[in-house]
């Protein structure tokens, strides 16, 4: 997947994860209101509001924001199901930045010619307005965070019929654990677990910086 993703961006393999290590930067066009809350609309032009704007591509639903209520985590509409790495991919590292960590699994994925398609159908998310290498793999205290904001981004995406996010499943995290497991995080509480074998099918949600 990762030489598709390749393709997508008219890079090679290597580039691609050059390419993703570079930080996101956000629209000069963008337009926030003056307090961002989980649970408001995000646009692919960068704009975000408490409302349905018709004329405007919808994106993704505010999941989180930090204390500044300026900056945070978008969640994406779409989600499927994907093993971490069919090959039990090894990283060894991860780090406190979900789109850091997804740069060193791709990293890693394309030096051990193996695959990582949980992160790889991130990198290459290409919906609703969204160009592929903006969205990543949220590590596991990112999609804890998110999940704290559960009530909010449910109501969202109900109001735009959209997907829900599947309360009692578990949810593929870009946070390693060991050679054959990675952290997978429940929405119904936060939970989080690394029996999650990297192998197995289990949702995936990317997210994207604001």
């Amino acid at each position: 997947m990762l030489a598709a993703v390749a393709e997508v961006l008219g890079l090679t393999a290597e580039e691609v994860v050059a390419y993703f290590g570079k930080p996101s930067v956000q629209s000069e066009e963008a337009v926030l209101p003056d307090v961002v809350r989980p649970g408001m609309y995000y646009y692919s032009d960068g704009t975000i509001s408490a409302e349905v704007l018709s004329k405007k591509q919808l994106s993704g639903v505010v999941g989180w924001v930090d204390e500044s209520s300026k900056h945070g985590l978008i969640l994406g509409l779409r989600e499927t199901e994907l093993p971490w790495s069919g090959d039990e991919l090894e990283v060894g590292a991860f780090t406190e930045s979900g789109r850091e960590n997804t740069r060193l699994i791709l990293e890693a994925a394309r030096k051990q010619n193996k695959k990582a398609e949980a992160a790889e159908w991130c990198v290459a998310y290409d919906f609703d307005g969204i160009q592929p290498g903006e969205a990543f793999l949220p590590n596991g205290d990112e999609l804890v965070k998110i999940f704290k904001n559960l009530d909010a981004v449910q109501k969202a995406l109900k109001k735009i019929n959209r997907p829900l996010l599947d309360k009692y499943s578990w949810y593929w995290s870009s946070s390693e654990y060991s050679n054959y497991n990675a952290w997978g995080v429940r929405p119904s509480d936060g939970s989080m677990t690394n029996f999650t074998s990297k192998d197995g099918n289990y949702r995936v949600r990317c997210v994207w910086k604001f």
